[in-house]
């Protein structure tokens, strides 16, 4: 008997019986009125008729997912038709598939074919259940099936399978799964701690235990589950180590000299940004008479600046400009969020604060996209991050001279010293003094850390390494009229209480006070050029018709994928290949972060969903190791993952059906830890438009991505230490996947034109009155997250774009002709890919008036 046919106690699945009584739906009445609202909606009323599934299709479809899944107890494929058919899928597809929507259906055709060359030619959903099993096995074990790249059909399947199967409230009860924590958050952090309503885990014994067997052809045997032993009380854990922050005084002048000091921050912060001041009175939520009272400003009015996207790098631009008195315009492709109407405490229905506009992924190690890596809406993608705000090294800006990889950056670590304080203030930054890069304390003190935390402070001191708490961009404490984080769990998700930092609450509301506008679901279409060859305006696409916002200064903050695309699109008789791209830098040297996961596997119940997902960290292997074989290094985090995320962690170890339910129930002892390992930058990882077109007309990013042996090294050499650190810490099983996180890079920073596409001002070379304002200009990486660093660097570029108004030069090379205005010829190096012809710019309709 297989392993995913093997009945547990009384006959039933080993899995089903671990939370006897829980009902995670019985909490709706504490739960806000939105999360409540998605969840009823999923688990209530009549099923709408499929639509993308024809009978054979259907039958298929469902017969996959009940051996995907081992027979769940929810009905999946009318969710997953539905995204399919509404379009809200994850953003992108690999280029050797179709779009999910086509891919879905066909690969049910594909499977059903399998199955009647088999003796009698049954379809697949009269199969038995081994052979069923049979023919899954084969496609999650092929190199190719049917022409396309198995394992990319196989990430189909189980996405959808998994996203259906662990956002449903069956699912949570199953793995004990403490669901919505808001408005009450969690109160007890820490291993084998529980909420009073959380339901202990029956049998915490191993599940099934060292009988797991590894992945395997469903005919394999296996043995039957041990008998369980007694539940134990969990030992107290040990005890979080002090922090050493140099200079602090002690006992109850301790307290007072802390109380004097945030009061003297805070009003710092005030003078130069009163956004947590402009919060409602409460502190949650977003003051929609900022909104209300937003200054409006016409097309045909040219304003002193047109910034697009309203992120990290354009939130901040506008609110600094708006401060220096100039007449502000902000583009966002996405909604303007109200935080306690639009965001909820769902894994799921979350999915709308990522971009998930179609994209096309190819190269050798393509990067899906998502919530590690791209934002939709106000506030960008900070709106999801998970709150983790380090500082870069002085090693990461100049990594060619010191180790031979990489590009050096047109600036230093000291040009941006200034700005990180500043803005680790204004966020504000929380965390344990810092001895890694250039030492340095953070203005609040760290946040209490729950089990996953715990787990890693153990693993660690075990090993002798040193870590830390924090830094996290999370109000501990009141800051402002922002309140205290509740420990909910669901920061990726967008904070609701409005602890966490995002440009949202933290850099909008000033910015609005000081007259900006933002237009929200204002696609931008490209930017527009003079006679003069100056940057005259950004061409946008709203309620159906196109404008034409006039500027006297462009700036555009799209981020890594979209600013590419962007000017790309905005090809015209004087850059043909893309504007600012004589040299084909546009779209080049797009970097990720190696981001494996391991997580390991403990006798007392971890609960990692409560607290933020990031915690501590480790900095100790950021620098070159002259004895590894590899340049650079990488930084280990703590981190979190929700159900979801976790059956996908699992489903990437080969897990699926019986396999995938055992280890799911085990959810609540599994702590995680992540990587963030520094990628080298390689012209060849670009983005480039695709043939495709997206829902306006106009043609979709193309992201190729491939490793090199360095990146591979690096990857390899974080998995070992996260494994090792878990298993110093007890673990009884360590499992890793390998994934990737924050994209940066595309429209680099240089010295020269022929090196990059912006100086170290920000400003594009090409045309002096057009900035590039957000993560794409980044020459090198890091292995930090680089959210603090994008805010930084354009808090200096803002500083000097000032200075420069008024000094008199209030558009920066208004006056003259801008250099490098001929055509230059492209070096035979510099040739773009064959996929990188772009297309003449799609017609609009005609603007009207």
């Amino acid at each position: 008997m297989s392993a995913r046919e093997r009945p547990g106690r009384e006959g039933r699945p080993p899995y089903e019986g671990r939370f006897p009584g829980y009902d995670s739906l019985a909490r709706r009445p504490h739960w806000d009125p939105a999360t409540a609202a998605v969840v009823t909606g999923r688990v209530a009323g009549p099923r709408p008729p499929l639509r993308l599934f024809a009978p054979a299709e259907e039958a298929t479809a469902r017969a996959l997912l009940e051996r995907l899944l081992d027979h769940p107890p929810v009905d999946l494929l009318p969710m997953i038709d539905a995204r399919l058919a509404e379009r809200e899928t994850d953003g992108w597809h690999y280029a050797d598939l179709p779009p999910d929507d086509r891919a879905w259906p066909e690969s049910m055709r594909a499977l059903d074919e399998d199955a009647r060359a088999l003796p009698g030619r049954p379809a697949f959903a009269e199969l038995t259940v081994r052979r069923q099993d049979g023919l899954i096995e084969k496609v999650r074990r092929a190199v190719r099936w049917h022409g396309w790249p198995a394992k990319h059909v196989w990430s189909l399947w189980t996405r959808y399978a998994c996203t259906a199967y662990y956002s449903h409230p069956a699912a949570w009860d199953e793995i004990g799964f403490g669901g919505p924590a808001f408005p009450s958050g969690y109160a007890r952090l820490g291993l084998g701690r529980r909420e009073p309503w959380e339901v202990a885990d029956a049998h915490p014994e191993r599940q099934p235990g060292a009988d797991r067997p590894e992945p395997s052809a469903p005919s394999d045997p296996s043995s039957e589950p041990s008998a369980p032993s007694p539940p134990s009380e969990p030992p107290d854990p040990p005890p979080l180590p002090a922090v050493t922050d140099p200079g602090r005084h002690s006992g109850a002048k301790a307290a007072l000299a802390t109380l004097h000091q945030s009061a003297r921050r805070q009003r710092a912060v005030r003078r130069r940004n009163a956004s947590a001041w402009l919060l409602p009175r409460d502190g949650l939520g977003f003051d929609r008479q900022l909104v209300e009272r937003m200054r409006r400003h016409r097309d045909e009015d040219e304003v002193d600046l047109v910034i697009v996207g309203c992120g990290a790098g354009g939130t901040v631009l506008a609110q600094r400009m708006a401060r220096a008195g100039w007449s502000v315009v902000v583009l966002e492709a996405g909604p303007f969020w109200e935080p306690l109407r639009d965001w909820v405490s769902d894994e799921y229905a979350s999915h709308q604060l990522y971009w998930t506009e179609p994209r096309v992924l190819s190269g050798s190690d393509p990067v899906p996209m998502g919530s590690n890596n791209s934002g939709r809406g106000v506030g960008g993608s900070m709106v999801h991050f998970a709150g983790y705000a380090p500082r870069f090294h002085p090693s990461d800006f100049e990594t060619l001279s010191r180790d031979g990889v990489g590009a050096d950056w047109p600036l230093a670590y000291g040009d941006l010293r200034g700005s990180y304080q500043r803005l680790e203030a204004e966020l504000p930054v929380a965390g344990q003094y810092w001895p890694w890069g250039e030492p340095h304390a953070y203005p609040h003190a760290p946040h209490p850390v729950g089990g996953n935390g715990e787990v890693f402070l153990r693993g660690a001191a075990a090993l002798g390494l040193e870590a830390r708490v924090g830094p996290v961009a999370i109000t501990n404490g009141r800051f402002g009229r922002r309140p205290h984080c509740v420990y909910r769990g669901f920061c990726l998700q967008g904070c609701k209480v409005n602890a966490k930092a995002s440009p949202l609450i933290t850099h909008l509301p000033d910015a609005l006070a000081h007259g900006v506008e933002v237009r929200s679901d204002a696609m931008a279409a490209a930017v527009e050029l003079g006679p003069d060859g100056l940057a005259r305006g950004v061409r946008y696409l709203r309620g159906g018709r196109e404008h034409l916002q006039r500027a006297r200064t462009v700036a555009v903050a799209g981020y890594a994928i979209e600013t590419p695309r962007l000017l790309l699109n905005s090809a015209n008789a004087r850059f043909p290949d893309g504007l600012c791209n004589d040299f084909d830098q546009v779209g080049r040297y797009v970097m990720v972060q190696g981001a494996p996961q391991t997580s390991g596997r403990f006798e007392q119940e971890v609960r990692a969903y409560k607290a933020p997902p990031p915690e501590v960290s480790t900095e100790a292997f950021y620098e070159t190791d002259p004895a590894k074989p590899y340049r650079r290094g990488f930084t280990i985090q703590n981190i979190s993952p929700l159900p979801i995320t976790w059956a996908e962690h699992v489903v990437a170890q080969g897990h699926w059906g019986a396999d995938l339910r055992h280890y799911l129930s085990d959810y609540v002892h599994w702590a995680t830890l992540g990587a963030m390992a520094e990628l080298l930058p390689q012209p060849g990882n670009r983005v480039t438009l695709a043939e495709e077109k997206d829902r306006h007309g106009l043609p979709v990013a193309h992201f190729a991505y491939s490793q090199c042996d360095n990146d591979r090294q690096l990857i390899a050499a974080a998995r070992g230490v996260m494994e090792a650190i878990l298993t110093a810490a007890g673990a009884s099983e360590v499992i890793t996947i390998d994934r990737y996180a924050h994209l940066v890079g595309g429209c680099r920073m240089a010295t020269r034109p022929e090196d990059g596409v912006v100086d170290r001002d920000l400003r594009s070379f090409a045309v002096p009155n057009l900035l590039i304002t957000d993560g794409s200009v980044l020459p090198t990486q890091g292995a930090a997250n680089p959210a603090l660093t994008i805010m930084a660097l354009v808090d200096r570029a803002a500083g000097v774009l000032a200075a420069g108004a008024r000094a008199g030069l209030r558009t920066p090379g208004r006056a003259g002709r801008p250099e490098h205005a001929g055509r230059p010829k492209r070096p035979e190096h510099a040739k773009p890919a064959k996929h990188a012809k772009h297309p003449k710019h799609p017609k609009h309709p005609k603007r009207q008036s």
